[in-house]
């Protein structure tokens, strides 16, 4: 009889998903939102669309107005959400780990949704974020997208350094981790293949891992067969030192500057009466 009353008070399925609900008007609004991505409310202070009110008007209290009124009670710590303060004592101060990756051996989160992150950025290596100002840059969260807007394209840096002058950052995080690692020395992230060799960030670690130990090379060089670098910062600087600057120094001795199309240089070419570009080592050697 019970589970007849409920069957009864949820008897409003989904069109487009098996859930039920108890009302036309909350399977509606759900349909609306999740499955047909409708966004009827948006922020009067940018472009952000949003399906609930009450997420804009949350969304303009925490991003337009910078309201923190949740503080957790361990730490100094604030949030915009009591959600998401509860979550971090979980996870912070409890430290509970409740949801395991599958893929890494001792990662584990205190949110799902941050289980889910993990595994599309890290190991599906999802970027669905790109950034309208950098090719090729992408993220695959939307928080990580507008980190990189707000502290490399707005140049915002609200967070100061104490001990050094002039020294900010664009989040609270990194100030932390800069005070951390360069001011406390801090180094909680060792090395399990290096006695004595500890990292202050964790990221450090993991590349040492993949570059000493594990050899990784995973960012191959277009021009080079065979040639590969274990990080894209290195691949950059391969390709800027040993493809692009030649090029463009040998492009510049035959008058093809930046930008200049071949052909208008092969048209403006001297003649043998002409005083060559080269220099008279160069010539002498031709």
């Amino acid at each position: 009889m019970v589970r007849e009353a409920k069957q009864r008070k949820r008897a409003h399925p989904c069109p487009h998903c098996l859930t039920k609900f108890p009302s036309s008007s909350q399977r509606d609004r759900l349909a609306r939102a999740v499955h047909e991505k409708w966004r009827d409310y948006k922020c009067p202070h940018c472009s952000s669309l949003f399906a609930k009110k009450s997420n804009m008007v949350v969304h303009c209290r925490t991003v337009h107005e910078r309201r923190r009124d949740h503080q957790c009670p361990h730490c100094s710590s604030r949030f915009s959400r009591a959600s998401h303060m509860r979550a971090h004592c979980k996870t912070v101060h409890e430290k509970v780990r409740a949801h395991a990756c599958p893929y890494c051996d001792g990662v584990a989160f205190g949110e799902m949704d941050h289980l889910n992150t993990h595994i599309d950025t890290v190991h599906l290596k999802l970027r669905d974020h790109a950034c309208p100002y950098c090719e090729g840059v992408a993220f695959g969260r939307k928080s990580h997208l507008e980190r990189h807007l707000g502290t490399v394209h707005l140049e915002q840096r609200e967070h100061a350094c104490r001990f050094c002058p002039g020294v900010a950052f664009g989040q609270k995080s990194d100030l932390k981790r800069h005070i951390e690692t360069v001011h406390e020395k801090r180094r909680d992230h060792a090395c399990p293949y290096c006695p004595g060799v500890a990292f202050g960030v964790k990221g450090s670690l993991t590349q040492h891992v993949n570059l000493v130990h594990l050899k990784l090379r995973e960012h191959a060089c277009p021009y080079c067969p065979g040639v590969a670098y274990p990080t894209k910062s290195n691949l950059k600087t391969h390709i800027e030192t040993v493809h692009e600057r030649p090029r463009l120094r040998l492009l510049q001795r035959r008058g093809v500057w930046e930008g200049q199309h071949p052909e208008d240089a092969h048209q403006r070419s001297p003649s043998k009466d002409q005083a060559h570009p080269w220099p008279e080592e160069a010539r002498s050697k031709t």
